[in-house]
């Protein structure tokens, strides 16, 4: 996946909105110019409601690494 910013004028493709779009996310390349365009609004709409699904895992803590090490340790 990619998202580019457009140069060319074009209308956004989500449902109901008929902002200009500004950026174009592309999958596979060589498909021609098929892609999702969006408008500034849209595209960060369609951010926050990824951010609600996809929650990145938060990286273990020195302490956890330690203790975890600790552990491993003991039972070896």
């Amino acid at each position: 996946m990619e998202v580019t910013k457009l140069n060319v004028k074009a209308r956004c493709d989500m449902h109901l909105c008929r902002g200009p779009a500004i950026y174009k996310v592309a999958g596979v390349k060589g498909f021609g110019g098929s892609g999702l365009y969006l408008c500034s609004n849209c595209l960060t709409e369609l951010y926050e409601a990824l951010g609600r699904v996809i929650v990145p895992k938060s990286p273990d803590n020195l302490i956890k690494k330690a203790v975890k090490r600790r552990e491993e340790d003991e039972r070896n």
